[in-house]
């Protein structure tokens, strides 16, 4: 773990605490003020509180006692509750909000890091990596089909047609996005519009607050074997956040280098978030053939078996732009 991110994440988490402590005071001042009785419970709890701690630490037989301070603890507490609703304030209006309730934003439960903490860990770490990588997010918006009017596919399909349906369905994923949703393999020659379609579907799922890891294979498999091998911060850990992000983008499948390292580790990142039934979205150059001639049967049978395969049609956009451009 990356000591600097630990070290925002727990700084994070800890002003969420004092956040929450400072409304809560805003709040007791505010209702002392619209609700005068509410002190005067307020005081006859903390008196509750101080004579039980006091029989507890007594060590007589103090059962009767400790039952009848408890009933008169209730019913202070159900009498401020109705005094607050009766004025218009929710009944828990004077309960300490924390972000965390399982840690109370200290980031620690039971001498072990909270599941809070780590997810801010895993945020901030997700932020930065995509930071590193220069991520310029696309819109659906800015996609034009006009770009695939009058063109033919491989196999006579008309490619507007296609692309208008293939900008739907990546629309409505982007739209119902969950880390439940399926994962996609988005295949097509070069410059068809695989990469703005998973940009534009990671501006929306970002925008949703699901973290999403977006990079090259090459880059991402490269980070991997520098952190394996030593080469790189100890504290960084790259495979863990691809493996754990809620949605984790591949572009350009298939331009990594062909080596045993890569090949055991592009399957366990795609095995690993199969069997946690986190989405992946891969986009790729290489067709079925090429896949299967290129990658290992383990590889080849969950891209095509368990992904949504779409096959993107068209003619070189990027060029068409540049060309338009230079005119």
């Amino acid at each position: 773990m990356n000591e600097d991110i630990f070290r925002e994440a727990l700084l994070t988490v800890q002003a969420r605490r004092q956040q929450a402590l400072v409304e809560y005071e805003n709040r007791q001042n505010e209702v002392s003020m619209e609700i005068p009785q509410i002190t005067e419970i307020n005081s006859q709890l903390a008196q509750t509180a101080s004579k039980l701690l006091a029989l507890a630490q007594s060590g007589r037989s103090i059962t009767e006692a400790l039952e009848t301070l408890q009933h008169e603890n209730q019913e202070a507490q159900h009498l401020s509750a109705n005094l607050l609703i009766r004025h218009g304030y929710p009944a828990d209006y004077l309960d300490i909000h924390y972000h965390c309730p399982k840690c109370q934003d200290t980031g620690y439960t039971q001498d072990r890091y909270c599941t809070c903490l780590q997810d801010e860990v895993a945020a901030i770490g997700i932020r930065e990596m995509n930071r590193q990588t220069h991520l310029t997010l696309c819109t659906f918006a800015q996609f034009s089909l006009e770009y695939y009017r009058n063109f033919t596919g491989p196999n006579g399909e008309d490619c507007y047609t296609v692309m208008q349906k293939i900008l739907q369905r990546c629309r409505k994923y982007a739209e119902k996005f969950s880390t439940n949703s399926e994962s996609l393999l988005l295949y097509g020659k070069t410059g068809v519009g695989k990469t703005h379609l998973s940009l534009a579907i990671a501006n929306e799922v970002i925008q949703k607050g699901y973290n999403v890891i977006y990079d090259s294979v090459i880059n991402l498999l490269g980070n991997i074997e520098q952190e394996h091998f030593g080469r790189a911060n100890e504290h960084d850990d790259t495979l863990s956040l691809l493996l754990n992000c809620d949605l984790l983008i591949l572009d350009d499948l298939g331009t990594e280098f062909d080596t045993t390292f890569n090949a055991s580790c592009l399957y366990n990142i795609i095995n690993t978030r199969l069997n946690k039934g986190l989405p992946t979205i891969i986009s790729t150059n290489l067709d079925y053939i090429d896949i299967r001639a290129q990658y290992e049967e383990r590889i080849v049978s969950r891209l095509f078996a368990l992904y949504t395969s779409l096959q993107l049609v068209g003619t070189d956009v990027r060029l068409r732009k540049k060309m338009q451009n230079e005119t």
